[in-house]
Order: C-alpha cells, then sequence, then structure tokens
C-alpha cells in the first residue's frame, strides 16, 4: 500500500518563491508595454496640443482684427477698404475664398501685427459686413494658418446726450478755404450733410465726408483709410437754441446797456422771472462804465442790441446777451491762466429774420468754457465770425453758419454750424474756414445738447 506524502513547509515555500519570480517578470513586462503606448500616445498629443493652440491663436488674431475694425468704422463714419464683393456665392468656400484673396491683395501697410501674427481687415463697401482676417505666424509665412471672422453691421438709435464727434460739422455747405489742420489722430474729421467744397490746403488726420457732394480744387491730406469725400450718412446735429441754455446765465446784458442777474447768479439768481432780463438789476449804465469788462455800443439795424467786450482782466462767468450781439475785442487769458467764460447770445425773431444773435471774436483771447456749461464756449443765436486769433477750447456752435477768417488755435475744441436757415440780414452766408484754423482734438466732447445718433451695432458675428 503506497502512502501518499504531505508537502513539507519548505517544499510550500519553495513553489511560492517560483510563482513570485514569474508574476514580477509578467508584471514587469505589462509596465514595459504600457509605459510604451502612454509615451507613443503622449508624443502625438504633444503635436495635436501644439496644432490645437496654433489654431486658438490664429482665432485671437482675426479677432483682434475685427475688433480693429468695428473702431474704424465707429469713428469713420463710411469706412471701407474699397472692394466691391460679388452679390452671391454658390458656398460658403466661394465667400472664404474671395474675401482671402482680397485680403492676400491688401498691400503690407494694411497688415497689423499682434504678439501671434498678422491681420488685415477687408471692409467692402458694398455690404454690411466687415472681416477680419488673422494669419499666423504671417501673412507670407509658407506654413502660415489662416482663419476668417466676419461681424454683420445694422444701425442703432441711441438716445440721450448729444456728443461732439467732429472737429468741424456742418449742417450746410462748408467751404474750406484757408489751410486748416485739425490734428486728431483718426478718431475726429471733418463732415458736412451738404456740399464739401474744398479749396485751400486742408490737412485732416481723420476723414473729410460729405453727405452731398464734393469738390476738390485745392490740396486734401486725411488718414489713409478713409475714403473719398462725398456720399456719406448724414450726421445728426441739434437744434442750437441758445434760449435753452439761459439756466446757465449768470449774468443777462439786456437792452440799453443794463445788466441784471441771471438764473446762475451766485447771489441774486433767485430774483430772476421767466425770460432774460428779468433778474435784479446789477447796473443800469453799462454804456458808460463797463460791467466786468462788457460796455453796451447802441443800437444796429442788423446786429440788435450791440455789446463789445475790450478788457484784459479775467472777469469769469457765463454771459448771456439777450436780443443783440457781441464783439469779443479783447485778449484776456494766458495759457497758464486762461479766461473761464461761456458767451450765449440770442438774437430777435426767427429764420429766415433773425436780427443780431451774432458773436465775432476779433481779438485774441484765451479761452475754456465756464465749468458748469458742459463744454459749451460760444453760443449764437445766428452767426459766428472768428476772424482774431483767439485760443479756444471746447464747443463753439452757431445756429446758422460759422467763418473763420483768422488764425484760431483749438485745443479739446469743435466747430458746429447748424444751418437752421441763412437769414436776410446778416453778412455770413456760408460756413467757411479761410484762415489758418488749428484744431487738436482726440476725442468725442460731451455738451450740454439733447440728442440721439444712430450707430453701428454689430448684428451677427460668425466665422468663414
Amino acid at each position: 500500500m503506497t502512502r501518499t506524502r504531505a508537502p513539507r513547509p519548505r517544499d510550500l515555500r519553495r513553489d511560492e518563491r517560483g510563482m513570485a519570480v514569474a508574476a514580477v517578470m509578467f508584471l514587469g513586462l505589462a509596465v514595459m508595454m504600457l509605459t510604451s503606448v502612454i509615451a507613443v500616445r503622449a508624443f502625438r498629443q504633444s503635436g495635436s496640443t501644439a496644432a490645437d493652440a496654433e489654431w486658438e491663436t490664429t482665432l485671437h488674431v482675426a479677432e483682434s482684427g475685427l475688433d480693429d475694425g468695428l473702431v474704424r468704422m465707429y469713428d469713420q463714419p463710411g469706412y471701407t477698404t474699397g472692394e466691391v464683393m460679388p452679390s452671391g456665392f454658390d458656398s460658403p468656400e466661394d465667400a472664404r475664398a474671395w474675401v482671402l484673396a482680397a485680403a492676400d491683395a491688401r498691400p503690407g501697410g494694411d497688415l497689423r501685427a499682434t504678439s501671434g501674427g498678422e491681420y488685415v481687415v477687408v471692409r467692402p463697401a458694398n455690404t454690411a459686413a466687415i472681416f477680419s482676417i488673422g494669419y499666423v505666424p504671417s501673412r507670407d509665412a509658407a506654413d502660415r494658418r489662416v482663419r476668417i471672422v466676419h461681424a454683420m453691421i445694422d444701425d442703432a438709435v441711441v438716445s440721450g446726450g448729444w456728443y461732439a464727434r467732429y472737429a468741424v460739422l456742418a449742417g450746410g455747405e462748408l467751404l474750406l478755404n484757408g489751410n486748416p489742420t485739425i490734428i486728431s489722430g483718426a478718431t475726429v474729421g471733418v463732415h458736412t450733410n451738404d456740399y464739401l467744397d474744398i479749396r485751400g490746403s486742408v490737412f485732416v488726420d481723420g476723414c473729410l465726408s460729405a453727405s452731398g457732394s464734393s469738390r476738390v480744387v485745392g490740396s486734401m491730406s486725411q488718414d489713409p483709410g478713409c475714403g473719398t469725400p462725398g456720399v456719406q450718412a448724414p450726421v445728426e446735429i441739434p437744434a442750437i437754441d441758445v434760449r435753452s441754455f439761459w439756466e446757465f446765465s449768470m449774468y443777462d446784458l439786456c437792452p440799453s446797456g443794463v445788466v441784471k442777474a441771471g438764473p446762475a447768479h451766485p447771489t441774486q439768481g433767485n430774483t430772476i422771472g421767466s425770460a432774460p432780463c428779468t433778474g435784479a438789476t446789477l447796473t443800469s449804465h453799462a454804456d458808460a462804465v463797463p460791467f466786468m469788462g462788457w460796455r453796451y455800443n447802441g443800437w444796429t439795424d442788423t446786429l440788435a442790441h450791440r455789446w463789445r467786450h475790450e478788457s484784459t482782466g479775467l472777469y469769469d462767468g457765463v454771459f448771456y446777451v439777450y436780443r443783440g450781439s457781441a464783439d469779443m475785442a479783447a485778449s484776456p487769458g494766458s495759457i497758464a491762466d486762461p479766461w473761464q467764460v461761456t458767451l450765449l447770445v440770442e438774437g430777435i425773431g426767427s429764420c429766415p429774420g433773425i436780427t443780431g444773435g451774432d458773436i465775432d471774436v476779433s481779438g485774441s483771447p484765451v479761452m475754456e468754457p465756464y465749468p458748469e456749461t458742459r463744454n459749451l464756449l460760444l453760443g449764437a443765436g445766428r452767426d459766428i465770425d472768428l476772424s482774431g486769433s483767439p485760443t479756444v477750447v471746447g464747443l463753439i456752435a452757431a445756429h446758422e453758419q460759422i467763418d473763420n477768417s483768422g488764425g484760431a488755435q483749438g485745443s479739446e475744441a469743435a466747430l458746429l454750424s447748424e444751418l437752421a436757415c441763412d437769414s436776410v440780414d446778416d453778412t455770413i452766408d456760408v460756413t467757411e474756414i479761410s484762415g489758418n484754423l488749428t484744431i487738436t482734438n482726440t476725442g468725442p466732447i460731451s455738451t450740454p445738447f439733447p440728442g440721439s445718433e444712430t450707430i453701428p451695432v454689430v448684428a451677427g458675428w460668425g466665422e468663414l
């Protein structure tokens, strides 16, 4: 009879050691295989991640260009790059090919560089769309990546305070017959809602534009991105109603040489009635002794009651000439210490038969608006004649026309000519810049005028 011997503990330990060695070998092989797979995938993923990052960078570059293009549209009404886009495409790919060809054809000066690449803006003259083409690393690179984004533009009416967005804005014909210089970057230019006639030597680093036609007999220099002036959209011009700003008046200059407190007089503003020249009397004889530099010069058939400023003293304040005209003949103020003044002049009657309401700046004052008038420097119920060489800040606004025949210097300034009419008894029949006007203006100027604006807005966004 054969007996089966039970395994001894020593034999069991030897068997377990052999199994452990085999398990370790298999585990090591599995780890090696897994590591190889991970390495291969990591290598592939790194290439894919780099490509994805480059693709995203190209989109960011294109979006930067779209932002730039939209700013140009807001700042330069009628802005285009000149291309005429075909009326229809068979497919989105065809549209993309046309836009890319247009972008590739733009001159090198139109390329803009970013930290990630380059972009070109294409704004066809006949569409409501603006395109931005992003190139990474550059437009000329053989291995370039390209993405094209676009925005559809619509018009929106925005209500609120009216902003002076042009260095010179005219409701009627504008004659540039001198040597005006408008220094503003591309944000501010010159516009008329009528006919633009350029006969002098005009330098504007914004845009020259007109809602009517234009004629260039002289020389014209404007931002390279601007189009030819003519047939641009009209710009809203507020009504220059001087009476609506009587509330700012501190001193009412009244017929017959009387000066009375206005609504904003520091101590007697509460004495006024419902119309100018109803407040407490401050002087009855400004014809004999000037009041704060203003002397009454009597009646003139075409100018009504005339007031003349003939002092170099800095009499700051808001002066309201009622049923008359004003001549600023003196030269008060300096760059270091400007005259803080706002002058408002109301004539007699209404369009087209207004008498008076004129302002003639025949001296060389250095002026800035009185603080409470929200950048309004001069407001005329009829015309403004800048025949001297004033240095000004703020808004100069006329109900009818403005004539600059002198050498005005403006900083953060704007000229606004409403052209409500052309009264028969006045001497200025067209808004004309015939002197050496120089205006430096870096952006819109807030004003006390109410109003609304039609501005371009983004109605949709997409990628080709």
